[in-house]
């Protein structure tokens, strides 16, 4: 059983709301867990969570955003306690939408929220007794603590955090020997390898049951690493992969293999702040390389196993560094969208409560403001399948810097309407385009100039 610790901040609670949505789905995940601190479900209390040895707890999720001492305290502690840290959600990802608070002065906050309101008392005061203190902005929690993994989404969907919790606590339900590669059991006649069909059965793990395999389906890593890789089917392995560019299938199959053996986050809606199949292609002019065998690979070492393996899974990733079939950056929201089309231009822009979309036409095109071409996919597009535009929850698409200046260049580019009703219409860019991301993006917080 994995130990695992759900922790919530400042937040509406509606991340763990969308984990519990998941109802007789969790019958399948719940028996794996040894939930230690949940107070939002379970009636545990911070002693509890204290009273566990650091480095103890498998797994915390953090959902919310930093807005007092106490919630930055929290972080502090889930870090101290867990071995893996999930920021679950837009607002722990990103700040989200109460991250549009740092557009202002702790002070003006405080006022507007305690004082000048049409909703108490005039002459009211800041509350002080029993309550936190208020931090004078909303950090980015990657700069509070170290964050393993990002799950975005206002809240993430269900099926998200599900898979998220089934592949980071990896359960492999199967009889695996890391004693033995893949190869020593291989019930083919021939080779994949001598068929010139990419297979990464020598540095894999073996396992009984087969299943796939017994029918020539290639291993593709799903059993992990072996430290007793087969040497000759590794030499073929290794020519394979740099002999000559992978085509689009074998992309597909070597990517699949990274994720399985290098235990990164195999899902493409989540952001694994150390993995190295990504850093590939978002960060290439860091990465060092070697020559071996005349061929030039990505410098990749797992300390303990053998040299052929690393050779090879640097050669897998030296492959995806320069091959055009490769581009994990691209995958939006307009790329899981049905309505979506090439070419967008609009005639002018609208607000959502001006007449009703067309359900089959991209809403973009309509003349709605939708963040789909510059959001990160992951949700399925659930906000154009229910007809309304897509607002960004998601956060950027991993080849997007600066999400609010990359839509504030998008959207007036592509509007023939006369630029003074753009400018109009868009009076307030931070709170359309910046609403999940202030204290992510260069925007941070405001700072008083005395």
């Amino acid at each position: 059983m994995a130990k695992v610790a759900f922790m919530q901040l400042a937040s509406c609670w509606g991340c763990h709301q969308s984990l519990l949505d998941a109802h007789l789905t969790l019958l399948h995940v719940l028996p794996e867990l040894e939930v230690v601190y949940w107070p939002a479900v379970v009636d545990f209390k911070m002693k509890h969570l204290k009273g566990y040895d650091d480095q103890s707890v498998d797994v915390g999720f953090i959902e919310g955003f930093c807005r007092t001492e106490a919630d930055r305290e929290n972080v502090l502690l889930m870090r101290k306690k867990c071995k893996i840290i999930v920021a679950m959600g837009s607002c722990a990802v990103l700040g989200g939408c109460p991250g549009l608070a740092n557009l202002f002065s702790i002070e003006e906050l405080t006022e507007r929220k305690f004082m000048d309101t049409e909703f108490v008392d005039q002459g009211s005061t800041v509350p002080d007794q029993h309550v936190p203190k208020f931090l004078d902005y909303i950090p980015d929690l990657h700069t509070v603590a170290k964050i393993d993994v990002d799950l975005p989404g206002c809240p993430p969907k269900t099926g998200n955090i599900i898979g998220l919790i089934a592949t980071v606590l990896g359960q492999v339900k199967t009889e695996i020997n890391a004693e033995k590669s893949m190869c020593d059991v291989c019930p083919l006649e021939t080779c994949l390898l001598d068929k010139n069909s990419l297979c990464y059965g020598p540095i894999t793990a073996s396992a009984i049951p087969l299943g796939k395999i017994e029918e020539g389906y290639p291993v593709i890593g799903e059993f992990g690493l072996t430290k007793n890789v087969h040497n000759v089917n590794a030499e073929k392995l290794f020519k394979k992969i740099t002999a000559q560019p992978l085509s689009h299938d074998e992309v597909r199959q070597t990517v699949e293999a990274l994720l399985m053996t290098l235990n990164t986050v195999p899902l493409g809606y989540l952001v694994g702040k150390t993995d190295p199949i990504r850093a590939v292609k978002l960060d290439p002019d860091n990465l060092s390389t070697k020559i071996v065998n005349e061929k030039e690979i990505v410098d990749f070492t797992i300390e303990g196993y053998p040299e052929i393996l690393n050779n090879i899974i640097g050669a897998a990733m030296g492959d995806l560094k320069e091959n055009p079939e490769y581009d994990d950056s691209a995958q939006t929201v307009c790329s899981q969208c049905d309505r979506n089309v090439v070419d967008k231009e609009v005639v002018r822009y609208k607000r959502d409560y001006e007449g009703f979309p067309d359900p089959t036409k991209c809403l973009l095109v309509q003349g709605y403001v939708c963040m789909g071409p510059i959001t990160k996919a992951g949700c399925g597009a659930t906000c154009p399948r229910a007809n309304s535009p897509c607002l960004g929850c998601y956060g950027p698409a991993l080849n997007v810097d600066d999400y609010a200046s990359k839509a504030m260049s998008l959207f007036p580019s592509i509007c023939k309407d006369d630029p003074e009703n753009i400018k109009k219409f868009f009076s307030d860019p931070a709170g359309l385009f910046a609403r999940f991301c202030v204290p992510t993006s260069p925007l941070g917080h405001k700072v008083e100039d005395n």
